[in-house]
């Protein structure tokens, strides 16, 4: 018979196409730097932009959460978090932080351990593209979310970006084993499921001279419908 841990790692084999056990201790540098900052500043604020005025009392439940750092920011913005994720170690790291009104629990996507309608919004912040079936992660997603009037937030990296397409060649990276989405891929999935609102953002300057003007060239970008950025940020009214 195997043991809890193997059982465990097969499970998360099942779930994801990338082990981020292997880098959940090095995960969070990223928003260390001057880039990675600004890129999450600037996703961060297409996600806002479909957060209620007001989520003190509400429910959200994060799919993927990771080591929680999407998960503070809910928290931070008034919500109830329940972060689940497949990694046991993302899970260990995200618990670590203390997050307030937030909790944790290892569990699959693919199979969402919460009865029907449990949640006011359910997120999921680059976790479809690294998911072994997007749709079934979807469905439970819905499923988990009350009805009429819950709310889905995606976010995904967009295939189109060249920012994307790089990572993808490095054979080694989690990029290279995810299936990116552009954003009519996205629209796809998501449209059949309620009203849908979709931007496309993270129009970073490649050139660290110019990274302080990102977030007036993420403005434009954003204000144009251009569908190369980084980030495809999305929301479904059910």
């Amino acid at each position: 018979m195997p043991s809890a841990e193997q059982k465990l790692q097969i499970n998360e084999s099942k779930a994801s196409r990338f082990d981020f056990g292997l880098v959940a201790d090095s995960y969070d540098s990223w928003y260390a730097g001057k880039r990675g900052a600004m890129y999450d500043r600037l996703e961060k604020k297409a996600i806002i932009r479909y957060l209620p005025p007001h989520a003190k009392g509400e429910k959200l439940l994060e799919v993927g959460c990771g080591t929680g750092h999407w998960s503070r920011f809910f928290s931070e913005y008034g919500f109830e978090v329940t972060g689940v994720d497949v990694s046991e170690r993302m899970i260990d790291i995200a618990k670590s932080k203390n997050i307030s009104d937030a909790s944790f629990q290892v569990a699959d996507g693919h199979s969402l351990p919460f009865p029907n309608g449990t949640f006011d919004v359910t997120a999921a912040i680059t976790t479809l593209e690294f998911a072994r079936d997007a749709k079934a992660v979807v469905r439970e997603m819905v499923r988990c979310t009350r009805k009429p009037a819950g709310q889905l937030l995606i976010g995904t990296l967009n295939v189109l970006a060249r920012l994307n397409r790089n990572r993808k060649q490095k054979p080694e990276s989690a990029y290279a084993k995810a299936q990116l989405f552009s954003p009519t891929q996205l629209k796809l999935l998501l449209e059949p499921l309620g009203r849908l609102t979709m931007v496309t953002a993270g129009f970073v300057p490649k050139q660290k001279l110019f990274l302080p003007l990102a977030p007036v060239i993420d403005k434009l970008g954003c204000i144009l419908h251009i569908p190369y950025g980084v980030f495809i940020a999305a929301e479904v009214r059910l």
